[in-house]
């Protein structure tokens, strides 16, 4: 929000006291915004922490899991910011206060978003807040209140605790798809050897530089050159050997 009166300019980010995300589905480049020459290091140390849980990861559902429905493949895991712990692939991130900073206030943002339009007028840095206002969903209260609830962000944004989430995307046979081309922290590189043994490799070397559809349209090749779809997916089986739910006995 973009206030401006004829003393001073007031640049008010508005944040929902419930709501979890920071950044969703971060792409590498929002990450180097954010993280600065320390993204790579940032990045593979996050994801180090909690590798055993990927290891552990079921790379094939033949039956429902969860939320994860029955018949899909792993493609990967996005990576996402968030400010609670969630779940096994969850962590804190170790910031500087600087990074933070970049999190809350949009200050590195690109320039069409950190220079927006104000009134038909783009405004240097308008889009880059100085403050910080925390509302619940529903909250009637006075404009006075408002006003003494701002918080610089700078000072707000050094005493948060920022935590990092991957979240799973998977191949769905029963519809032939997945949920959009988004940058992958970790995937999973699926091979079909030559005698037939289908291999799933975790790869962890090129946190967010490799998306959704490369991997996505790496599995469709795959079952298309084994004949399997949604309606004999349990034909898989013959070829991994992997870790599956239900495991594969």
């Amino acid at each position: 929000m973009f206030i401006k009166t004829d003393i001073a300019e007031f640049k008010i980010s508005i944040k929902q006291s419930n709501a979890d995300f920071l950044e969703n589905k971060m792409s590498y480049e929002r990450a180097v915004q954010i993280f600065g020459p320390d993204t790579d290091s940032i990045l593979r140390q996050s994801i180090k922490s909690i590798e055993a849980s990927f290891l552990q990861h079921p790379l094939i559902c033949f039956e429902k899991m969860g939320r994860t429905e029955a018949k899909t493949m792993m493609l990967g895991w996005k990576f996402e910011l968030v400010n609670k712990k969630g779940g096994d692939k969850s962590g804190i991130l170790q910031l500087t206060d600087e990074q933070k900073l970049n999190v809350y206030s949009g200050h590195l943002l690109p320039s069409d978003k950190r220079n927006a339009y104000v009134n038909g007028k783009q405004v240097t840095n308008s889009g880059v807040a100085d403050f910080i206002l925390e509302i619940d969903s529903i909250d009637t209260q006075d404009l006075q209140y408002y006003i003494n609830n701002l918080k610089p962000i700078a000072e707000f944004s050094k005493n948060q605790t920022i935590y990092f989430a991957c979240k799973a995307l998977n191949y769905r046979s029963s519809q032939d798809k997945w949920d959009g081309d988004r940058p992958l922290s970790v995937y999973v590189d699926w091979k079909l050897e030559g005698n037939g043994e289908l291999i799933g490799s975790i790869n962890y070397d090129t946190p967010l530089k490799i998306k959704g559809n490369q991997v996505g349209e790496q599995v469709r090749g795959i079952l298309r050159s084994l004949g399997i779809n949604n309606t004999n997916f349990d034909e898989l089986k013959k070829h991994y050997h992997g870790i599956s739910h239900p495991t594969i006995l």
